[in-house]
């Protein structure tokens, strides 16, 4: 495992990575050959890149849809984990180097531009091929059999592997190749879960009238639908960026009124009311004047995301900027927000010392979930409350049942209902700590037999919940990328690699299982 020190980590943004970039379709189709390709620029598809790598391999990266370093390198600064939970392996040393970038053993709040160079460094130090760019949008990819032969990139150029890794948040490569999956919440008695589907959380906000005077409902908000308690649907969880804000003068850019501004997007703000203690920025980072801000999610305007063309993904992450832009404005300036609270958010604005190269706007919208995968066993609420083990379980993990609001209703009285945000009275809440076996990440070998998936992995809707965190998604790249490298040295299917080697492996690689 590489160590960076603080100074490699600030300059490594420059170190020398093969970077392919986009050019018009070439006339002839160009095949480059790699043993293992990955698709998906986020934490785990640099993790599962560096990791073949340090296997030998020669690997690509194709950035896809996800810049590098994914949501840890685009404002999640505040990781789920802390010292208390086992995370060794690749994912340790990353917490360790982020620590070390400030004078300390370990860090799991760090700035984006921190992460970012750390990502870098990795694929730099591992001389893995970066494409920046996407696979074509129709006919991404051609099979052999039950094999994927070769992805074809936007400017033509055909990337041959033997194995393939799609570690975006997306699972665009996984429907491309042809095998099961799932999508939206799934209903209770699909995989026997108790708190699975529609309106089992829902938290009713009295003082908040969902209707204008003339009677229409405000924007974001739905009428109460007739779904059955329980129903599977094709809802998820709010998306929204995660900001870097400060306080800093000499790096504080004020909120600026973006284009197409709409004040009247925030009228729910106006009902709900604004509470003494002013704008919360967000969570700290320690010794640096910057928060990470989780806020501004807009529910129900992201249904569409995970199974939308490029086109529509890009209307709503287009919106969901301008959303999240115009509030932290409105909240500024409207003069029918409080002064006091109008004070406390001009104390704050972006960071212009993060996200340099996109106007101090994260690149990468939090995807908190999209496709997954129906492998060779799908993790299930039962396994995560029992604190299931397996013989080829290849990270522990343990985070509650953490769904985001799904949807703003109207209730019987004209009251705000947020729906699908679990809270502690649900029943079922509090997963134990638990594996995810490397089954979860394969397909059926008779779908695709040269195919890992550790992002969009087999696991239900309600135990994503818990999974979808970025230490587990890096946990699970660093296992991708072994089992990958296995199946290559083996000429071997990925589903008949040794899992127990891969663990084995991983061991010796310092994780905890």
């Amino acid at each position: 495992m590489v160590t960076i020190s603080r100074r490699k980590l600030l300059v490594s943004a420059g170190s020398t990575v093969v970077m392919m970039g986009v050019g018009a379709p070439t006339a002839h189709a160009i095949n480059l050959h790699f043993q293992v390709v990955v698709y998906g620029a986020t934490s785990a598809g640099v993790f599962a890149a560096y990791a073949a790598a340090r296997e030998g391999m020669k690997v690509a990266l194709v950035i896809g849809p996800n810049p590098i370093g994914g949501m840890t390198a685009n404002g999640l600064s505040r990781a789920d984990a802390n010292e208390k939970q086992p995370i060794g392996g690749m994912t340790g040393a990353f917490f360790k180097a982020m620590g070390a970038a400030y004078g300390q053993p370990s860090a799991f709040r760090f700035e984006p531009h921190v992460a970012e160079a750390y990502f870098r460094g990795l694929l730099a130090d591992a001389e893995i091929t970066v494409f920046q760019q996407d696979t074509l949008e129709r006919n991404p990819l051609t099979r052999d059999g039950n094999r994927i032969k070769y992805i074809v990139l936007e400017d033509g150029t055909r990337l041959v592997g033997e194995v393939y890794i799609d570690s975006s948040y997306e699972g665009d490569l996984m429907a491309a190749s042809g095998v099961n999956y799932d999508h939206g919440r799934d209903g209770p008695s699909k995989y026997g879960e108790p708190t699975a589907g529609f309106g089992l959380a829902q938290k009713v906000v009295t003082k908040a009238k969902v209707r204008t005077a003339s009677g229409a409902l405000v924007p974001l908000v739905k009428p109460f639908p007739s779904t059955a308690i329980g129903a599977g649907d094709a809802a998820v969880m709010n998306y929204n960026y995660r900001l870097s804000l400060t306080e800093d003068p000499t790096d504080r850019r004020p909120f600026e009124r973006p284009a197409g501004y709409n004040s009247n997007w925030y009228l729910l703000d106006l009902a709900k009311g604004f509470t003494p203690d002013g704008f919360h920025a967000g969570g700290e980072l320690p010794g640096i004047n910057k928060v990470d801000r989780n806020s501004d999610a807009a529910p129900g305007q992201n249904w569409a995301y995970p199974m939308g063309n490029r086109a529509r993904r890009k209307a709503i992450t287009d919106f969901h900027r301008r959303y999240q832009a115009g509030r932290l404005y409105f909240y500024a300036n409207d003069p029918r927000v409080p002064q006091f609270f109008r004070d406390s958010a001009n104390a704050w604005g972006l960071s212009r010392s993060e996200f340099t190269d996109n106007d101090n706007w994260p690149r990468q919208l939090y995807v908190r979930e999209g496709r997954r995968l129906k492998g060779l066993y799908k993790l299930k609420q039962a396994d995560t409350n029992e604190g299931a083990r397996f013989d080829d379980g290849v990270l522990i993990w343990g985070y509650d049942y953490d769904s985001h609001p799904v949807q703003y209703l109207e209730g019987p009285n004209g009251e705000l209902v947020v729906e699908g945000s679990n809270s502690g009275d649900t029943p079922g809440m509090g997963a134990k700590r638990y594996h995810l076996p490397l089954r979860a990440m394969l397909p059926a070998e008779s779908q695709c037999s040269n195919l890992i998936v550790p992002v969009c992995a087999s696991v239900t809707r309600v135990v994503n919940c818990s999974y979808r965190m970025e230490p587990a998604y890096m946990m699970a790249g660093e296992a991708a990328g072994l089992c990958a490298a296995h199946a290559v040295i083996g000429k071997l299917s990925v589903q008949r690699v040794d899992r127990i080697g891969v663990v084995t492996a991983l061991k010796g690689y310092g994780a905890i299982l």
